[in-house]
């Protein structure tokens, strides 16, 4: 027994290990965050004097450092951020929803279709940029949230269609062919009737969606070059330049990048758990 006890400790103290230095840069990058500008060159964890400036700058005020650079607040940019991952995860969650239902209950595209939808998210983005732009600039999308809403979803249903095709699986038919013995449309059976019992799926779905739509930043370069329509992960770029990189402001937009992803994992991750697993263990 106490051997037992001597073991889970060494497992335990090597997790803690192991993610102390995966969780390094980030911490780093939190240190850095609240260092004044005499600091950031100094290789130290954390400030000898915290300073909350970086992210007044980001936040409020804007930032001008001579040549180094000038940079306004990010609040737009910020905010171009949020409604575009916010729709697209609602949009392509939704879709991954329907798609995979008419995979499991009719069979759409036959045996290899599903396959087929998720190989799609192995394609780099690099590849299918320049017709995007094309297709944008044609429909007049170009350099618009509405462009971005439009393309992402190219990177987000294939990932979401999965999910929901191990959801849906849970899903006992026998339910829907009562409801729709009842008199129910095929579409009532999916909305009333299935799709409350998958909501596991679809809190995965939307929060993974919402994870690849807040992080991108290829595609956002070639279409929303402007600020118009340029999202928060694309603005931070310009904290670097020929002269040099303002690592204190460009610290500080990270850890406010980074906020929204861990805040909406932390309070559905019980039901990333569960839906990373669906359809392994039945």
């Amino acid at each position: 027994m106490k051997r037992e006890h001597v073991l889970g400790a060494i497992i335990t103290a090597v997790g803690w290990l192991v993610m102390i230095i995966y969780l390094l840069p980030f911490i780093w990058m939190i240190g850095t965050s609240f260092k004044p500008i005499g600091e950031w060159g100094l290789p130290t964890l954390f400030p000898k004097v915290i300073t909350l400036r970086n992210y007044l700058e980001v936040l409020l005020t804007g930032g001008i450092y001579g040549v180094r650079g000038h940079f306004p607040p990010i609040g737009h940019y910020l905010l171009n951020s949020l409604l575009v991952s916010i729709c697209v995860a609602s949009l392509t969650s939704w879709l991954g929803a329907l798609t995979g239902y008419a995979i499991l209950r009719y069979k759409a595209g036959g045996t290899s279709f599903a396959n087929w939808i998720l190989s799609l998210r192995m394609i780099p983005p690099v590849v299918v940029l320049y017709p995007l732009v094309v297709l944008t600039k044609s429909l007049a999308l170009y350099d618009t949230l509405g462009g971005l809403i439009l393309v992402y979803p190219l990177v987000t249903i294939p990932i979401t269609t999965w999910f929901m095709v191990g959801s849906l699986k849970s899903v006992p038919k026998e339910t829907e062919e009562a409801a729709l013995l009842d008199g129910c449309t095929p579409f009532q059976v999916f909305y009333k009737i299935t799709l409350p019992q998958a909501t596991t799926g679809l809190a995965t779905a939307f929060i993974f969606a919402f994870i690849f739509s807040w992080s991108e930043f290829l595609i956002p370069l070639l279409l929303a070059p402007s600020e118009r329509a340029m999202p928060l992960t694309v603005f931070a770029a310009y904290f670097s330049n020929q002269y040099g990189i303002l690592w204190g402001p460009l610290s500080a937009a990270a850890v406010i990048i980074s906020i929204p992803v861990i805040v909406l994992a932390f309070l559905i991750r019980k039901y990333i758990v569960h839906g990373l697993t669906m359809g392994f263990v039945r």
